[in-house]
C-alpha cells in the first residue's frame, strides 16, 4: 500500500494537526501580549527618535529639539491619550507635521517672497536649520523636488522606509514571544511531541478521530490573527481580533482531541530520568514546530491531506460491477 493511506502518513497529518491548534493557540496568546504590552507603539517610537533625533534648533540647541517639536505638535498632540505612544501614525500625518516644522522652525527666510510658497519654501527652511541629521536628509529630499507633492511624497517615502524597519523590528520581537509562548504553552500542556506520536501510532480510534478533525481543518480559511485600531481618536488602544471566527479559533471538537494527545493525566507516575529525557526531547521538538506559526502547518496540512486522499489504495475505491 505504500505510504499513501498507511499508519505513517496518519501519524504524519496527526503531528501536523497537533502542531497547527497549538500553534493558533500561540498566535492568539501573542497578539494579546503585543497589544497588552503596546508593542507597536514602542516600536514606533524608538523609529521616530532615529529619524528625528540629533537636529538642534535656533532657540534650542539640544540634539532632541526636533523631535521634542514634533511631539508638541497639535496633529501628534491629538493622537496621544495619557502620554501613551500611538501605535500608528500616518505618513501623511509625519509629512504635514514635518513640513509645518521646517516652516515654522527655519531661522533665515529667502530675501524673494516668492520662494516661500512650494517646495521651495519648504527647502529654504530646511536649509536654515541648525547642523544636524534631520537638516542633511531633509535637504537631500526636498532640494530636487519641483512641486510641493513631490516634496511631501519624498517625506512621505523617508517614513515608509523607516515604518519598513520598524516591521522587521516586530516580526523579530514576535518571533522571540512566540517562542517564549510557545515553551510555556509546550510544558504547562505537557504537549509531548514523542508521546503524541506513539499515542497516534498505537490507538487506531484516536488516529482516525484525528484525521477526520484535520480533514475538516483542513476545509476551513486559514487562521487570521490580527490587533487593528478601530478607533482613529486613540490609536493607542489596540483590539485583538480574527478575520474569520471559523478558522482562527480551535473548536471544542478539536480541544477534545487535543486534551486526548496532551496533557499530564498518568504520565509522572513512577518516571525515570530516561523518561524526562524524552519528555525533555518532545518538549523541544514541539517548540521547535510552533515557532513555525500557524499559516505554516496549515499549508502543509493541506498538501499533506491532498496526498491521503489522491493516493487511495484500489481496495478503498469503489469497483466498477463486472458484467
Amino acid at each position: 500500500m505504500g505510504l499513501f493511506n498507511s499508519v505513517v502518513l496518519d501519524v504524519i497529518i496527526g503531528l501536523i494537526f497537533v502542531y497547527l491548534l497549538l500553534a493558533i493557540i500561540c498566535t492568539a496568546a501573542n497578539e494579546f501580549v503585543s497589544a497588552f504590552t503596546r508593542r507597536r507603539g514602542v516600536l514606533l517610537k524608538q523609529a521616530i527618535m532615529q529619524l528625528l533625533g540629533n537636529q538642534p534648533l535656533a532657540g534650542d540647541q539640544l540634539p532632541d529639539a526636533f523631535v521634542r517639536k514634533f511631539y508638541q505638535h497639535p496633529l501628534i498632540k491629538s493622537m496621544m491619550h495619557d502620554t501613551k505612544h500611538p501605535a500608528y501614525i500616518s505618513a501623511r500625518t509625519f509629512s504635514k507635521v514635518v513640513a509645518d516644522l521646517i516652516k515654522r522652525e527655519g531661522a533665515a527666510k529667502p530675501e524673494d517672497p516668492a520662494k516661500q510658497e512650494g517646495s521651495a519654501g519648504l527647502a529654504a527652511g530646511a536649509s536654515q536649520l541648525p547642523p544636524g541629521d534631520v537638516k542633511r536628509t531633509l535637504v537631500a529630499l526636498i532640494e530636487p523636488a519641483h512641486e510641493i507633492h513631490e516634496a511631501q511624497d519624498a517625506i512621505e517615502g523617508w517614513f515608509n522606509d523607516a515604518m519598513d524597519r520598524v516591521s522587521g523590528w516586530y516580526k523579530r520581537r514576535t518571533q522571540i514571544w512566540t517562542i517564549v509562548i510557545a515553551a510555556a504553552l509546550t510544558v504547562v500542556a505537557n504537549a509531548d511531541t514523542v508521546q503524541i506520536t506513539r499515542r497516534l501510532w498505537l490507538d487506531p480510534v484516536l488516529r482516525g478521530a484525528v484525521i477526520e478533525g484535520a480533514k475538516a481543518r483542513a476545509q476551513k480559511p486559514p487562521a487570521t490573527i490580527t490587533v487593528d485600531y478601530p478607533d482613529d481618536a486613540d490609536t493607542t488602544v489596540g483590539t485583538v481580533t480574527r478575520t474569520d471566527n471559523k478558522g482562527s479559533e480551535v473548536s471544542p471538537e478539536e480541544r477534545q482531541l487535543l486534551g486526548q494527545l496532551i496533557g499530564w493525566r498518568g504520565v509522572i507516575q513512577n518516571n525515570t530520568w530516561k523518561d524526562w529525557g524524552e519528555r525533555g526531547l518532545g518538549w523541544m521538538l514541539t517548540v521547535l514546530a510552533l515557532s513555525m506559526g500557524a499559516p505554516f502547518w496549515f499549508d502543509l496540512l493541506n498538501k499533506f491531506m491532498n496526498v491521503r486522499y489522491a493516493g487511495k489504495s484500489p481496495d478503498e475505491s469503489k469497483k466498477t460491477p463486472k458484467k
